[in-house]
């Protein structure tokens, strides 16, 4: 340190201290200034790396969540009979009748009456598209429905 000098003096078997400042004044280890406080940098980059990471996990499994919860109501609404209700959710082409949906989801249909699914997962295709999987009255190999992210309609998956 620079324009410091220190000396050190036993008096009565104790060793004292001192330091001269610039200006020649003596200065005991109680008269110094306390030292910073160490700067808290680290710990805000650590939060906010921690944040990110959080944010992202919620994202990865959120995303999808509103087109999960459209299938999820669509196929409860199958399970309690409404299936003009049904149709309506489900958002055909003019080209789907009625009478095509009670085929494929109808007391009937593919699946026969629904009493059970469960929602396996899903992932994105393309910007505008969901692909959702679930499984109907426990059949395997688990089925593919599409959902728009728009209209939240809903079509069987071709691919």
């Amino acid at each position: 340190m620079r324009g410091v000098n220190f000396t050190g003096e036993v008096q009565g078997g104790h060793g004292v201290f001192s330091r001269t400042d610039p200006e020649g004044q003596v200065m005991t280890l109680l008269d110094a200034t306390p030292p910073k406080p160490p700067l808290k940098i680290g710990r805000y980059i650590l939060i906010a790396l921690a944040l990110i990471i959080i944010g992202g996990a919620a994202y990865i499994a959120f995303r999808n969540y509103a087109e999960e919860k459209a299938l999820s109501r669509f196929l409860t609404t199958i399970e309690q009979g409404n299936y003009r209700d049904a149709y309506q959710l489900w958002q055909p082409s003019s080209t789907y009748a009625y009478e095509d949906f009670l085929h494929d989801w109808g007391d009937h249909g593919d699946f026969g009456k629904i009493r059970s699914f469960k929602i396996l997962g899903s992932r994105s295709k393309g910007a505008e598209t969901v692909i959702v999987l679930v499984t109907i009255n426990n059949e395997e190999p688990p089925r593919e429905i599409l959902v728009d992210r728009k209209t939240k309609g809903l079509a069987f998956s071709p691919f």
